[in-house]
């Protein structure tokens, strides 16, 4: 993996929008970036947004909360940022598929009001990484550089310093856990437990043997109960033809009209006491405008009559009528003359006049009312009519009935017929009964069919958690197994890798000739001539910062993998021999891409003429605005001797 390009907008002091072109010489023999500033200027702050844009929250620890990450979120927006908003996006060079491929990170955030509103973007040469779910981006990125192994890459020289003051060797220890998987190990070891003992807590009781002896009781109880059903179903058909048969005789023999005499009597009486009423009825329509329903042309001239003769009596009315208003308009208005009103009266005698004279006893609107009742009658007569010959009907048939009854007729079939009933009703109910039985069985059986399945389904499932633990028991011995060689490689490599840098970075070249590290405890040894351990007070402070650079670099190298080197100010506490050595001999051989974070002190001349050989990009950050913003200057290579002679003279 080599860093192409790191972005940053409002980011801590990085007001505005900054870039960081990384990528060094396309040959290899210039690893080496340099940002170069003063304490305070955002060295850190550059080291920190590399570790954000990869792992976000992660950055900041394991068990770091989301409230806790978006506090941290909202401190890293620069002051000046008008709309309280930043990004960190970081560029990078990896293998996918046999392809080199460039991929971009950049991770957004901006405030709202106590909180952050967050977005993830993630490229692949321009475009979105769309064949990984967007969920899994950031596990794909830490798998890319898991966040352990980062700290054998990305460190600063505070995390030297406290793996040089460490005299239990703690922070190695976890490191080289790290590296060698043993926490990955430690987990899973810890999940197979955890599956061994939650597929135990599954497992139940299943009486598999008991299942299938209920099952078979309540199959034979089915099939008993259908074979109940089946004779009770033929004899229930015998019993209904000879009820049939009784049945007939006994109407042959009149038996339905012996037994019903008293209702056919009572029957009679109630036909022609309706037939009584309906008669009545009739005549009460007959005696009114009934009738005329037969003569309808008679009806409607009559109805024409009485319309002229009301016409005829309204005539005083309306000569009543044409005096008053004469009377009354005829002053007052000149409009209206004598003329005006003989006319008037000449109109209203011509009306009058007009057709026969017909004198009304009663009022014209009372026979015309009656007239309009003409239509319902006719229909009231109609269903009489129909009503009065049903009854008349059924009233023969009562009549012919009762003439044709012989007491005590037809009692022996009656008896037989009783008989035959009583047998059919009991082996009815007793069908009806055993069908109930049957459905019963029917639904035990199934139930039980059910439990049985359930039950072999769980037999079969205990079997296979069986072979699943048997197999997890396995895979811890085989993890305990792979855990012993690995670490017995690893830690052979370590050794080996660590001699090589601490003997080229030491003025003492014979001070350390081994190091041994225990495989159960990982707790470090080391051994000079002779194999005499030596203590870590033994060590000046410069040999126990290159002890832990070593361590860093011998870890990193024992890693196997291809990452970029960045460090934050490793010179700060080394005197000038330890200096040139770690320029000269650690510096641009630790990895293909070494990003180094120094002060304008820490880089004097003569580290320069070291270094620069191997530079390909130079960076100058410094703060402005008192200590609020920092600007980035880009100098060529061949640019730094002269600025470390201007930087020398200042100093």
């Amino acid at each position: 993996m080599i860093l192409q390009s790191l972005r940053l907008v409002n980011f801590g002091l990085y007001g505005g929008e900054h870039c960081f072109e990384l990528a060094p010489d396309a040959d290899g023999k210039k690893p080496v970036v340099l940002v170069v500033g003063h304490n305070g200027a955002g060295k850190t702050t550059f080291l920190e947004s590399v570790r954000l844009a990869l792992y976000g929250k992660r950055a900041l620890g394991a068990r770091v909360g989301q409230v806790e990450y978006e506090r941290h979120l909202l401190k890293r927006i620069n002051n000046f940022a008008t709309d309280r908003s930043a990004s960190v996006a970081l560029a990078f060079k990896s293998q996918h598929l046999g392809n080199e491929d460039i991929y971009t990170v950049r991770r957004s955030w901006a405030a709202r009001g106590a909180s952050v509103v967050e977005s993830l973007e993630f490229e692949r040469n321009g475009a979105s990484v769309d064949d990984i779910p967007s969920e899994d981006w950031n596990h794909y990125l830490e798998d890319l550089i898991p966040a352990g192994v980062s700290q054998l890459f990305f460190f600063d020289g505070e995390k030297i310093q406290d793996i040089a003051d460490d005299q239990e060797n703690t922070g190695l220890t976890d490191a080289i856990k790290s590296l060698l998987g043993i926490d990955i190990l430690d987990q899973l070891r810890g999940d197979l437990a955890l599956y061994k003992s939650r597929s135990m807590d599954q497992e139940g009781d299943n009486d598999l043997e008991g299942l299938g002896r209920d099952l078979e009781i309540a199959k034979s109880d089915l099939v008993l109960a259908e074979e109940e059903i089946g004779s009770l179903s033929a004899k229930r058909k015998r019993l209904a033809r000879r009820s049939e048969a009784s049945q007939k005789v006994f109407e042959q023999e009149g038996g339905s009209i012996a037994l019903s005499r008293d209702t056919l009597s009572e029957e009679l009486k109630r036909v022609e006491t309706d037939l009584t009423k309906q008669t009545n009825a009739l005549k009460s329509l007959v005696n009114g405008v009934a009738p005329f329903a037969l003569a309808p042309k008679l009806l409607a001239r009559f109805s024409a009559d009485v319309e002229l003769a009301r016409g005829q009596q309204s005539a005083p009315a309306i000569d009543a009528f044409v005096s008053s208003f004469q009377e009354a308009v005829g002053k007052e208005d000149a409009k209206w003359t004598k003329a005006h009103f003989v006319r008037l009266r000449d109109f209203a005698d011509r009306l009058q006049s007009s057709g026969s004279r017909m004198v009304l006893s009663m009022e014209p609107d009372w026979v015309m009312a009656k007239f309009a009742q003409v239509s319902d009658e006719r229909v009231k007569m109609a269903t009489l009519a129909v009503q009065l010959a049903e009854l008349q009907k059924q009233r023969t048939i009562l009549k012919d009935q009762l003439k044709n009854f012989r007491p005590g007729a037809a009692s022996g079939a009656f008896e037989d017929l009783k008989s035959a009933e009583f047998e059919l009703g009991a082996v009815e109910t007793e069908l009806n009964r055993k069908h109930a039985e049957a459905t019963q069985a029917r639904a035990l059986v199934e139930r039980l069919e059910r439990e049985l399945r359930k039950s072999q389904d769980a037999v079969f499932a205990m079997v296979k958690a069986e072979e699943k633990r048997d197999l997890a028991t396995r895979a811890q011995a085989a993890l305990n197994d792979y855990e012993e060689r690995i670490v017995e490689l690893r830690l052979a490599s370590l050794s080996k890798h660590f001699i090589d840098a601490f003997g080229g970075l030491v003025t003492r070249k014979s001070l350390v000739r081994d190091v041994i590290v225990d495989p159960n405890t990982f707790q470090l040894k080391l051994l000079g001539e002779e194999g005499r351990e030596i203590t870590p007070s033994e060590l000046s402070a410069g040999e126990r910062q290159l002890f832990a650079i070593s361590m860093l670099w011998a870890l990193g190298r024992t890693s196997g993998r291809e990452l970029p080197m960045i460090i934050d100010t490793p010179l700060s506490r080394l005197d000038r021999q330890h200096r040139t050595n770690l320029m000269a001999n650690y510096v641009p051989r630790s990895s293909a891409q070494v990003i180094m974070l120094c002060t304008d002190t820490e880089l004097t001349p003569d580290l320069a003429d070291i270094i620069t050989p191997y530079v390909s990009r130079r960076f100058e950050i410094g703060s402005v605005g008192g200590g609020q913003r920092t600007e980035i200057t880009v100098l060529e290579p061949e640019q730094d001797a002269q600025v470390l002679l201007e930087t020398t003279d200042a100093h």
